[in-house]
Order: C-alpha cells, then structure tokens, then sequence
C-alpha cells in the first residue's frame, strides 16, 4: 500500500532526524579515532607499521588494520553525509 501526503512527509522527516542523529555519532567517532591515533601511535616506523599519517602536523605509523579502519570510517562518514543530506532535502520538498 503507497503512502502520500502527511504520513510519508512525516515519516521522511523522522527518518532524516534519526540519520541525522547517526550521522553525528558516526563522525564524532571518526573525529576521536584520528586524535586517538595522533596521540597514541608511535612516531617512528616500526616492523609492521608501515603506513605513515600526519595528523594534526604529526607523523604517526598505522598498522594495515589501523590504516583500514581510518579509511572506512571516513568512507561511511562521507555515504551518511550524503545519504542524509538526500533524506533531508526529500523531506523538505515532498509535496503534502
């Protein structure tokens, strides 16, 4: 059964808050992740850290799983961003 109208307005509506929510949480941790990375991560290369990060002016050497995982919390950042930024706008231009 197709919704229209008030409803599928009000749903979109609450759909884009609830993503907006993630969307914020998500990249918080993205944001503390690298920070925690910068200050906890040593400064010299070393066996099996091989992928040199600069963050915030500091060098820091990531292993392949630190070096991924930094990319994919990005990578999801940037899809929610996006996804959210296309609920909202469906949202706001649904016709009642």
């Amino acid at each position: 059964m197709a919704t229209n109208g008030p409803d599928k307005k009000q749903r979109l509506k609450r759909n884009a808050i609830i993503l907006g929510i993630v969307t914020l949480l998500v990249m918080f941790s993205t944001v503390y992740l690298m920070h925690y990375y910068g200050a906890n991560r040593p400064t010299a290369e070393e066996p099996g850290r091989t992928h040199a990060a600069t963050i915030h002016s500091r060098t820091v050497y990531l292993t392949n799983n630190e070096y991924a995982l930094a990319f994919a919390t990005h990578a999801i950042t940037v899809l929610l961003i996006g996804t959210f930024i296309g609920t909202a706008l469906k949202a706001k231009y649904t016709k009642s």
